[in-house]
């Protein structure tokens, strides 16, 4: 659709302001990339703009014009020197008075490049933590009302929270409420307590003497937030290193988020396994109650499932004239319900509007994060009906229903009764792509596949995994994480395929999962037409200790963004059963399309914890050479991980590949990757 499908990369500025993060530019000369959209996403997107409705993709290219270049942005903001602390400014300092003394390149209170890069970075990874802490908080809060049996929810796993109670070392309760309360009561003080650490960190991050002596192990969440808000204030910190190194002790404290939320979630709701479902906006249903849950906190939709199949609430849908009710996932409370109970994915954050655009939806549901404030202007063109459900996350436009933990059975009922009731206002004039939905397998956990492999050795699960890693089979392990952006092209996609070529087990998280899903690398079919030969084999062994007729997927779906913490317990256990370190693993990851504050958290604590993380858009550091010498060669010094930036999905993937290789090399495997397919 001439421009309109074309959405163009973030031109980079100056070759030397990118030579330390291993080539941004795609080529000498070039100035775009085209974004690559399925079928499905460009046919929505015509029918919108044919409805005078703008989405995020094309606020993204007329923001800039016909291609997305920094020049056409606020290049200060780009480049992380902006500075906004105080009264005197706002502050920009210009790239090209850095090197001319002359020049005044300093801001009003004389912080310079360096500190104001430091501290804006510092300040992203306190919001991205936030968020996590946030979600985990919640969690906690829902079992410890559980345990004091003030829900309706149930702990679906004892055997889990055994598990947990037992390895933060909690210890002396026998009943399961006991424990419940323990575990939830350590979770909140790591959250918003005084402890030394926080529990769950040094529990189950694999945390040495020198993150210790570089003070970069976390007390709480709240406490790290309180000193990162007074340092990043006017006039106080100046040191770029400390800035960064506090951004460090902010990533292992999401991280321990993210492992609060995941292990108590899986204790309430239960782990995932492997489930069959499907992806695409066509998962909506012309002839239901279509009922969407968008944001990344799934209590609720777990309540809104549940009673969805109730008789009472179906017998009323007929009545109004539907065939039933249809609830499907949007961004990562999605991913939380197709994991756990294989409900179908509508989209991820690109895709939000899309969904509300094609006029079939009786309730988008939300709660918090990657919500679109934009989704208040589509849902008034039509039927839809805006729930809003966390104080966390209002919208002028949507009906809020609080939720609380304590009622959360009559909150999933009056948003069933609000869809349904809708139904008949539905508008005649709807729309839905042409194409089909896209099959795949998810639900992938340590737990799930610790049951597998337990089939191929049950006295030592991880030896087969282990063995295949040493021969080369799997080649390495590469998380693909993240968010997906209108900004750059589709590299998600592109990165797997190519890893994959090459023996590469992928897992992936969030909607880095999704963007893969709709390209076919989840289905049944997908390790016979993507993996190598060697990867393929491991896969077929696999399928068949899972019980699935055929070979696992290529790339397993981790879950949400939360979720990133599987991987992370995964991987640590691996470093534990080699007695190695993390950093010496054949292991990195790639978040090529990220987009948000919490993106940099988590990134943050990955690099600390020994991770080499690709990114695909450079973070707003640019503008001083001390920080990005920091987030590269100074992090790679003290912590063994580093950030790489590449936009090319090709060159990314070699950067992998040549980092997993050095990897196998100093571990004693085979060191070749052998990209064969049979």
């Amino acid at each position: 659709m001439a421009d309109k499908d074309r959405i163009v990369e973030q031109k980079p500025s100056k070759i030397e302001e990118v030579e330390p993060f291993s080539g941004q530019l795609t080529a000498k000369g070039a100035n775009e990339t085209i974004r690559l959209l399925d079928y499905e996403t460009a046919e929505m997107i015509r029918h919108a703009e044919s409805l005078g409705i703008d989405t995020v993709f094309q606020r993204q290219s007329k923001f800039n014009g016909s291609s997305i270049c920094i020049e056409k942005r606020c290049v200060f903001g780009t480049l992380g020197l902006c500075c906004k602390q105080c009264a005197m400014g706002p502050c920009r300092i210009r790239q090209d008075d850095l090197t001319k003394p002359y020049k005044i390149n300093k801001g009003t209170c004389g912080a310079g490049a360096e500190t104001i890069a430091a501290r804006n970075f510092l300040m992203m990874v306190g919001r991205g933590t936030a968020a996590h802490a946030s979600h985990a908080k919640h969690v906690a809060q829902m079992l410890l009302k559980t345990a004091q049996r003030r829900t309706p929810y149930t702990i679906k796993d004892p055997g889990k929270l055994k598990a947990i109670s037992s390895k933060i070392k909690l210890n002396g309760e026998k009943s399961i409420e006991g424990i419940a309360n323990n575990v939830s009561q350590s979770a909140l003080s790591d959250i918003l307590g005084n402890e030394e650490y926080m529990r769950f960190a040094i529990s189950y991050c694999p945390i040495d003497r020198d993150l210790f002596n570089l003070g970069v192990v976390p007390k709480s969440v709240g406490h790290e937030l309180l000193e990162e808000g007074h340092e990043t204030s006017m006039g106080t910190m100046a040191d770029p290193s400390s800035l960064i190194l506090h951004a460090a002790r902010l990533g292992l404290a999401d991280i321990a988020s993210l492992i609060i939320s995941s292990e108590l979630q899986d204790v309430v709701f239960g782990a995932p396994k492997p489930v069959s479902s499907k992806i695409g906006i066509s998962v909506l249903e012309e002839k239901k109650v279509n009922v969407v849950i968008h944001g990344h906190i799934q209590m609720l939709s777990e309540k809104i499932i549940e009673l969805s199949e109730e008789k009472e609430f179906v017998d009323r849908a007929k009545r109004l004239g539907a065939e039933g009710i249809n609830i499907v996932g949007c961004c990562c409370s999605g991913n939380d319900m197709l994991v756990r109970h294989g409900i179908p994915l509508a989209g991820g954050n690109l895709e939000q509007e899309l969904i509300i655009a094609t006029g079939l939806v009786e309730a988008f549901v939300m709660d918090v994060q990657c919500i679109f404030p934009n989704v208040q202007n589509v849902a008034w063109r039509f039927h839809t009906k805006l729930i809003s459900t966390m104080k966390e996350g209002r919208f002028a436009r949507a009906v809020h229903i609080p939720f609380e933990e304590e009622f959360a059975d009559e909150i999933a009922r009056k948003i069933l009764d609000m869809a349904i009731e809708n139904f008949p206002n539905r508008d005649r004039n709807t729309f839905l792509p042409g194409s089909e939905p896209r099959e795949l397998i998810a639900g992938f956990s340590v737990e799930a596949l610790l049951e597998s492999l337990s089939r191929l050795d049950p006295d030592d699960p991880m030896r087969p995994l282990i063995d295949n890693m040493a021969s080369g089979n799997i080649y390495g392990i590469v998380l693909l994480c993240g968010c997906t952006s209108p900004k750059v092209t589709a590299n998600h996609a592109a990165i797997a395929k190519e890893l994959l070529a090459h023996n590469v087990l992928v897992v992936a998280t969030g909607c880095a999962a999704q963007a893969c899903a709709r390209s076919g690398l989840l289905a049944a079919d997908a390790a016979e037409k993507y993996a190598g030969a060697r990867l393929k084999k491991v896969l077929r062994v696999l399928g068949e200790a899972s019980g699935i007729d055929g070979p696992l997927p290529p790339v397993w779906h981790f879950g949400s963004c939360v979720d990133n913490s599987r991987v992370i317990i995964l991987i640590s256990a691996l470093a534990e059963k080699l007695g190695v370190r993390i950093k010496d693993l054949p292991v990195a990851a790639s978040a090529a399309e990220w987009v948000t504050e919490k993106a940099t958290a988590i990134g943050m604590g990955a690099v600390a914890l020994g991770i080499t993380l690709h990114l695909g858009v450079a973070p707003p550091v640019m503008g001083s050479r001390e920080v990005v010498a920091l987030l590269t060669e100074k992090t790679q010094e003290l912590f063994g991980g580093k950030f790489i930036v590449e936009l090319d999905p090709s060159r990314a993937s070699r950067l992998l590949l040549e980092h997993i290789e050095k990897a196998r090399g100093r571990l004693g495997m085979a060191a070749e990757a052998i990209p064969v397919r049979s």
